[in-house]
């Protein structure tokens, strides 16, 4: 299923939208040396770390990276990881250091984590639903899932 139109305000419709790779590529990295395709290569280099490293779970895209906003600055999402990357987390500081959020903050993102175990056991805690709103507006807007 392809990826919705923006809506007028420039962000997505109200949602969850799965999205693979490549449709983030086409739709979002824009063209070489921009500031969009900037973001999108830390992006890119987020994702292969924490793949390197045995991260996986998905990431909950937000922010004006998704938008159709020309120059975004950064990228903001939640990385819902899986069960079993509980021990990478607690074994490996290469992997803690990929989810430290200040470290993701100096790197030009913010990331936001939570164990796919506490969205089930804490909802209303480890919600999902983080950046379902526009922060300025508070209108409902679109977010994008994708795998990692």
């Amino acid at each position: 299923m392809p990826l919705p139109n923006f809506r007028q305000d420039g962000w997505l419709p109200e949602g969850h939208h799965p999205a693979s790779w490549q449709e983030i590529e086409e739709t979002f990295a824009g063209i070489p040396n921009s500031p969009r395709r900037r973001v999108y290569d830390r992006l890119i280099l987020w994702r292969d770390s924490a793949r390197l490293v045995g991260l996986s779970g998905k990431l909950v895209l937000n922010g004006s990276f998704i938008s159709n906003k020309p120059d975004p600055s950064d990228f903001d999402t939640l990385f819902v990881y899986d069960d079993d990357c509980e021990d990478i987390l607690a074994n490996d500081p290469e992997a803690k250091h990929l989810i430290d959020h200040a470290a993701c903050k100096a790197a030009g993102y913010d990331l936001f984590v939570f164990a796919k175990q506490n969205t089930i056991d804490f909802p209303s805690f480890a919600s999902l639903e983080l950046f379902d709103r526009d922060k300025k507006t508070g209108i409902t807007k679109g977010v994008l899932e994708v795998s990692i």
